[in-house]
This record gives C-alpha cells, sequence and structure tokens, in this order.
C-alpha cells in the first residue's frame, strides 16, 4: 500500500517524545511531555510564548539537552544528543531565526548544512545548488553572501535548506513570519508536497489560520504541560485559544478613535531617502496610522529614516517644530522612539538581564552625577514587568532565557517607558502568540489615547486593519493609497499594495540583474586585496620617483625576503581569526622558532640533526597551538587572556635558552635568505603557494568553510553540525606551526639566536590579517589579502628609510593604513544591503 493511501493512525511514527523533561533556573519549560508525530502528516504545536514549543523543538534538534525523556526519530533513539545525530538520523529543521551563516555565500550555507547521506564537494555543488534554487523559487545567485540578503529571503533559504535534504522529520518553527502571502502559499504547497510522500512535518506557528489550514493534528502546550492532541476540525480557534492560555478570550482589536484629531503630532513633507521618494505623512493626536506594501516597497526604510536611523532628505515636525533628519539623538530628543522590527538585532542585548535592557533608555533619569541607581533600575524594571505582564523569574534573568513574546514586552515596555510623542513600531508582533499579541495591541491603543501618535509598520495585513485608524500603502518607494474608514479591511489593504507593484517588479529585477556582480564583489572577501595592490603600486611610484634605488633587484628581493616571515606567521593569525579568536602568542613563538633554529642551524650540524631540530620545532608550535586551544575552550579564558599567558610563558622560555644573542644560524638556513632567482626569493614563493592553498582550502573544502562558519556564529555552527571544537583546535594548532616556521625564515636573516626578534611580530600580524580583510569578529577573511597587506607593510616600513622621513613613520604608518582601510571596507560594505 503506499503512504498516501496509509491511515494515519497505522502509518509508521517519525518521531517520538517519551516523557521529556527540561528545567531552567526558576522555570519548568518542558514538564513530562510525550508526543507521537507519524510519517505523512503535519502535527501542528501551538501555545503561548513560553509554553514549551521551541524548547522541545531543540531537544529534538539536539541543540538542548533534556534533564530527562527519549526522543527517537525513525525508531532510533537520539543518541548521543548531537545535531550531527539528529541530522543522520534524518531531522531537519527550519528555525525561526535562521540558521544560516551570514558572511557565507547561499552555495557555502547549503553545503555546510546537507546531511552526511546527502553531502557533496564545493566544487561538485554547482549544479545540485542551482536546482535547489531554482526547486524553491529563489531567483538568488549562489555566490550571494547571505549578510546581504532580505530578511524574507532569508527565512526562504532557511525553508529551501530543510525541504533539500529527503528528511525523515523537518521542523518548522515560525516558518511564515515575514513571508507575503503569496510566499507562505508556496510554502504550504512545498509541505504538502513532502507529506504526500511520507514525510512528517512538526509546525509551530502563533498564526492559528495557518496551523488550521495545514495541519492534520496538533498539540496544545501550556506552561510545559501537554493540554491534549487533537484532530483538525475538533476545535474551534476560539477553544484552541482558551485551552492555550487557561482562561476564555475574545480575540478582538481595541477600539479604534471615534473622530479624526486635527491636532498634528508628526507631520511629514517631501522626506526621501533609500528606496523612497517624496512621502507626506500627517499623524494626528490618538491615532495609530499604519504602514503597508509588499516588502521592499520602501515602507522599512521609511519608518526608520523617521526614527533617525537611515539619511533621508525633507521635512519632518514634532508638534510643528523641525526636527533634524538622520539622527537617532536628534529625533530622541524631539520624542520620536523606533521599536525595532528585529529584537534581536537591534533591540535586545541578550547577554544582559530583563533590568538592565529594561533601563537602557532612562539611564539619564536614573542616573546622579553619573552613578547609576540600582534602586531606581530595579523599579523601573518592575514596573515595565508589571504593566506588561512579563513572565520572567526574575528581573534579574538574561532576557535571552525568555520567550520571544515577553521579550517583545520587555522591548516595547523599555520604548513607553521614555514617554515618546512619537512611537514607531516596526513588526510589533512578530513571532508573538495571540495572547501576548492582543496584550500588545491593547498597550499601543491605551498610550495613544494619551494624545500621542504611533506609526506601525507591519506586513499582517488583517493586523493593520483592525488596529489602525489609517494605512499608508507604499509601492515604488512612494504612498500609492490612503485607506481609511469603511474603505479600510484586510482585503483592501492586500489588493492595493498587490496591483500596485506589477511595474515594479520588473524594473527592480532587471535592476538586480545588472549590478549583481558588482554587489558581489564589493561584498566580497578579496577586495582589500585589490585595495592593498592599489596601494603598493602607489607607494612604489611615489618612493621610486624620489630615490631610484629603492626598486633595485637587490631592495626587491630583500624586501620580499621579510614579507615572507610577515605573510606566514600573518596566516596563522588569520585563521584563528577567522573562528572569532585571536594569538597574542605569536610573536613569543617566533621567537622561539629562532632561538631554536640556532641549536641546530649552524655549518656544523649533521643533516639528521637539523631535519629533527626542525621537526621539534613543529610539534612545539603545534603543542603550544593547542594549549591555547585548550585554554580558551576547556578552562574558559578568553582567547586574548589564553594566548596571552602562553605567549608570556614562551617568551620566557625563549629567554631561558638564549638569555643574550648567540648561537650562530651560518648553515643551510642561512642560505633562506639568500636562496632565489634575480629579484624573487624561493621562500617567498613558497610562502605565496602557501597562502593560495590556505585560501582554495578555505573556500572549496568543508573544513575551511566550518572555520568561518565557527567564527560567523558559533551556535548556528554546531546546530548545523559543524565540529565547532575540531575547527578552533586545528585553527590554533596551525597558527603555531606557521609562527615557528616564520622564526626559522627570520632566523636566516638575523644569523643568531635572538629571543626578542619576534617580540614586535605579533601586533604586525593582526595588523596585516585586518588589513588583507579579516574581521577581528570572525567568519571573514582572505589569506591572499595577507599577503598584499605584509608586503605594502615592508614596503612602507622600507619606503620611509629611502624617503628619509623618520624612523616614527615605520610605527605610525601602519595605524593609519588601518584607520583608512577600515573606514573604507566599512563604507564599501555598507553597499551590500542597498545592492
Amino acid at each position: 500500500m503506499s503512504k498516501e493511501a496509509t491511515s494515519p493512525s497505522t502509518r509508521e511514527i517519525a518521531l517520538r517524545f517519551d516523557g521529556i523533561v527540561k528545567t531552567y533556573p526558576g522555570v519548568r519549560a518542558v514538564d513530562d511531555v510525550s508526543l507521537i508525530v507519524r510519517q505523512g502528516e503535519v502535527h501542528a504545536l501551538v501555545g503561548e510564548n513560553g509554553a514549551g514549543k521551541s524548547t522541545l523543538m531543540g531537544i529534538a534538534a539536539a541543540v538542548v539537552e533534556p534533564d530527562s525523556g527519549i526522543v527517537e526519530i525513525g525508531g532510533q533513539p537520539l543518541v548521543p544528543h548531537t545535531p550531527t545525530v539528529a541530522s543522520a538520523l534524518g531531522l531537519s529543521v527550519v528555525y525561526q531565526h535562521a540558521s544560516t551563516i551570514a558572511d557565507l555565500t547561499v552555495r557555502e550555507n547549503l553545503v555546510l548544512a546537507a546531511p552526511k547521506s546527502r553531502r557533496t564537494s564545493y566544487l561538485g555543488s554547482k549544479q545540485w545548488v542551482a536546482e535547489i534554487l531554482d526547486d524553491s523559487g529563489l531567483s538568488l545567485h549562489p555566490d550571494t553572501r547571505v549578510s546581504s540578503l532580505r530578511t524574507a529571503e532569508r527565512q526562504l533559504l532557511e525553508i529551501a535548506k530543510a525541504l533539500a535534504f529527503d528528511a525523515r522529520v523537518i521542523l518548522f518553527d515560525e516558518p511564515t513570519e515575514g513571508l507575503t502571502q503569496d510566499e507562505s502559499d508556496r510554502l504550504f504547497d512545498k509541505i504538502r508536497e513532502c507529506t504526500a510522500h511520507g514525510t512528517a512535518v512538526i509546525y509551530i506557528s502563533h498564526r492559528l489560520a495557518d496551523v488550521l489550514m495545514i495541519s492534520d493534528t496538533f498539540t496544545v502546550l501550556r506552561d510545559g504541560k501537554s493540554r491534549g492532541t487533537f484532530k483538525r476540525g475538533d476545535l474551534t480557534e476560539n477553544e484552541i485559544v482558551e485551552l492555550m492560555i487557561g482562561r476564555a478570550f475574545s480575540h478582538t482589536f481595541p477600539p479604534k478613535q471615534s473622530t479624526s484629531s486635527d491636532v498634528s503630532v508628526v507631520s511629514v513633507a517631501g522626506l526621501s531617502g533609500e528606496r523612497f521618494t517624496d512621502v507626506d505623512l500627517r499623524v494626528g493626536a490618538g491615532q495609530i496610522v499604519g504602514l503597508a506594501g509588499v516588502e521592499g516597497n520602501g515602507q522599512s526604510e521609511f519608518i526608520r529614516a523617521l526614527g533617525g536611523l537611515e539619511n533621508s532628505t525633507g521635512t519632518v515636525q514634532v508638534q510643528g517644530k523641525t526636527v533634524k533628519t538622520g539622527s537617532v539623538a536628534a529625533a530622541q530628543r524631539a520624542g520620536i522612539y523606533y521599536l525595532p522590527g528585529d529584537r534581536h538585532a537591534e533591540g535586545l542585548f541578550l547577554p544582559l538581564t530583563v533590568e538592565e535592557n529594561a533601563s537602557l533608555l532612562q539611564l539619564g533619569r536614573i542616573s546622579h552625577g553619573g552613578i547609576l541607581s540600582r534602586a531606581k533600575e530595579s523599579q523601573l524594571a518592575r514596573d515595565i514587568i508589571k504593566q506588561f505582564d512579563v513572565r520572567t523569574p526574575s528581573a534579574r534573568t538574561e532576557v535571552s532565557k525568555l520567550s520571544g513574546g515577553n521579550q517583545q514586552k520587555v522591548l516595547l515596555g523599555r520604548v513607553i517607558a521614555s514617554q515618546p510623542r512619537v512611537l514607531l513600531a516596526d513588526e510589533p508582533t512578530r513571532g508573538v502568540d495571540v495572547g501576548a499579541r492582543a496584550e500588545i495591541y491593547r498597550q499601543l491603543r491605551d498610550y495613544v489615547d494619551q494624545g500621542v501618535g504611533v506609526v506601525v509598520l507591519s506586513s499582517d495585513a488583517s493586523e493593520l486593519a483592525g488596529l489602525c485608524d489609517r494605512v499608508v500603502v507604499f509601492s515604488r518607494g512612494q504612498v500609492a493609497s490612503v485607506l481609511e474608514g469603511d474603505e479600510l479591511s484586510e482585503r483592501s489593504i492586500t489588493q492595493t499594495a498587490v496591483t500596485a507593484i506589477t511595474n515594479r517588479k520588473v524594473q527592480s529585477q532587471a535592476k538586480a540583474r545588472g549590478r549583481t556582480r558588482m554587489a558581489r564583489f564589493l561584498a566580497g572577501d578579496n577586495l582589500p586585496a585589490v585595495v592593498m595592490l592599489a596601494l603598493m603600486i602607489v607607494v612604489g611610484i611615489v618612493t621610486q620617483a624620489n630615490n631610484s634605488h629603492f626598486l633595485s633587484p637587490l631592495s626587491i628581493f630583500n624586501l620580499l625576503i621579510l614579507t615572507s616571515v610577515t605573510a606566514l606567521a600573518g596566516y596563522g593569525q588569520t585563521v584563528v581569526l577567522l573562528t572569532g579568536g585571536i594569538d597574542l602568542s605569536v610573536g613569543p613563538m617566533i621567537s622561539i622558532g629562532v632561538v631554536m633554529a640556532s641549536y641546530y642551524g649552524g655549518a656544523s650540524v649533521s643533516p639528521g640533526v637539523l631535519i629533527g631540530g626542525v621537526l621539534l620545532t613543529v610539534i612545539v608550535g603545534a603543542l603550544v597551538g593547542a594549549a591555547n586551544a585548550f585554554l580558551s575552550r576547556k578552562w574558559g579564558l578568553p582567547p586574548v587572556l589564553a594566548t596571552l599567558v602562553t605567549g608570556i610563558v614562551m617568551q620566557g622560555v625563549a629567554l631561558l635558552l638564549r638569555s643574550t644573542p648567540g648561537g650562530s644560524i651560518d648553515g643551510p638556513i642561512s642560505q633562506i635568505k639568500i636562496a632565489g632567482t634575480g629579484s624573487l626569493p624561493y621562500v617567498f614563493l613558497v610562502v605565496v603557494v602557501i597562502g593560495v592553498g590556505l585560501e582554495l582550502l578555505l573556500r572549496w573544502l568543508r573544513g575551511g568553510i566550518s572555520i568561518r562558519a565557527t567564527g560567523s556564529s558559533e551556535a548556528k555552527a554546531r546546530s548545523l553540525g559543524v565540529g565547532v571544537e575540531q575547527s578552533v583546535y586545528s585553527s590554533y594548532i596551525l597558527s603555531g606551526i606557521l609562527a615557528v616556521l616564520a622564526g626559522l625564515v627570520l632566523a636566516s636573516v638575523v644569523g643568531i639566536g635572538d629571543s626578542a626578534t619576534g617580540l614586535s611580530f605579533t601586533l604586525v600580524t593582526v595588523t596585516v590579517a585586518v588589513l588583507g580583510g579579516t574581521s577581528v569578529f570572525g567568519g571573514r577573511g582572505s589569506f591572499i589579502g595577507v599577503i598584499f597587506a605584509a608586503f605594502l607593510l615592508q614596503e612602507l616600513s622600507s619606503a620611509t628609510a629611502f624617503l628619509q622621513v623618520g624612523s616614527a613613520w615605520q610605527q605610525w604608518s601602519p595605524a593609519i593604513l588601518i584607520l583608512i582601510g577600515a573606514a573604507v571596507f566599512s563604507r564599501i560594505r555598507r553597499t551590500e544591503v542597498a545592492a
């Protein structure tokens, strides 16, 4: 019998939870939950924020460890409880906050996320990725960096990733948040297609209309416990809500303003900016005005510009007084406050407590002489918790531990506590359950009734129709229509938005095709190398014009020898920075390489001793690298502290071995500095080959992609099954090895065992890594850029001597370059989103 014809009750069990318990400090998130999901069915989980849905999902995906209970996927126990095992058993996840790695490309994300059974090499993935994107209806270039995608595109990519791997079970967590109705409909078609082939789907959503449309069965959770499993049609929407919140509930919007106000709180005239032009808007006292339109039509940019977060031209007045545009501080002084649409990226400081987050906009009011009053901070937090019914164990709980709805209440409470004249609410109920949503609606209406104005941007047409007194529909960056009174309905908002954008779509897609190649280049990691090359040429021309000996064969040869030392050590620093760490032991390890070479680098040493000495030096480098990783990962020391400690220890070892310079390095190692052809030393060719090889490994191998993913977002990398520990350990070990090898090259130059030789190289390697385009936050970088940056740094050092401008400039020029380079790269990469 085919799976399509099989009775639901007799289908095989795809996912089983048995007695699952998970407790966090002060709260039992999941309390003895048992649940069965069968093949070919859509099983929805519904409940308020904090009911335990996402925790249960995290347990299934093995990113959350249960206190007790059993999880089985396809009849196999989830043991060990890791994302890699869950993926291997056939489970795939679509997270509410996309797990795609922002610093990787679309193609790299798909390759990295593929389970072992479907895994392919990066080089062989081009056609495979194109088919996935085409099948999902995504018109994205595979080499587009995810950080440049719109929120909806990231979510669609997350969905495409989950659907592409023929999973046995797919978990969807709020998949339609941020999607248009057409995009949601396409997703539902894909879900039906998957279940028709026997895939089991767990669907988590606060949109009950979606749940009742797509699910076969659903389970209601409240306070971490299961309140029953039902078939679709067993309960009405109101009955489901009552079961979710444990009381009778009427899902209605608060009453709107009965009459139109003649008093303007804020008026906008001719406001223009990125993606919107010549917008006029008036918000009266006591009014809620909505902004609607298909995503990408300028409404998002407009509300941000109104809050001072985007540059704009035109006139903004609050109660008759003109407000400076493009300044958040000026907007807040005038009483305009922005409630971010992405609470994690722009709203909350997740490591801080509820209390600390609640008071961030009130620091001046609760401080005296610059000293914060903890008592006032605590009182402010307690008031917000009480007024907005924030469910938290205490005010000093980390805000990251709260559910999405309660996080949103903290954010809204913080803004309203500032008593804005104009509140700009960007997607105020995104990812919020039905109960919290109604509470937010009530809070907004209660606040606006005090005579202030509220502007709401929402992708939910029913929300705008039910909450707002007037709705402004955007199309092609301009106001297409203003709906109010009897004209204002969910149907009219949707119809106006859709019918107004037909011409815009064709134009914007053509424009995107014309600029996508340049956008990808500007967003790529090789741009800094081009900038470094240009600066190298300029410095070379200027210096040669003033001193004809600068570009002589001997000068270039010596320049490339020193470049080899800097680049080799810089590679190690770069690979560590890519993981989000830093290695302050590089300089001392170069000194170790020099000092150790002084014991086996003499002319009288046998080949066997020389080879053994080099091998021992490499082993020492690897062991110190492993120690750095151990201290930072196992002992939990910050990388700065861990590598500083090992650096100090190893510098002490170098001093112990050579308290004063000694030991002649005049054997085969000394030939490194003179071996070459013309003005090209052989060691430089070797270093370039190593750099190119590392660059290819970084881009084409899963290990290299994993290193970048670890630095971009360790939590997301873990959820994709990346061996984070392995990536960090291998990076530090490689850094230690490259540092001592750089020491051997330097030993050939200095010719003597000097323990102080490598000290300056620690900061030099950080400099060349950053100038070469490596982010100090991890995830992005280029070994090719390091080669050019190392050459430029040595060229500048040499140029200052040839130009006789003073030794101080040898110190100042790198600092100036870092500032200029950081400013240029930052400025250019701002075009990623715009492009």
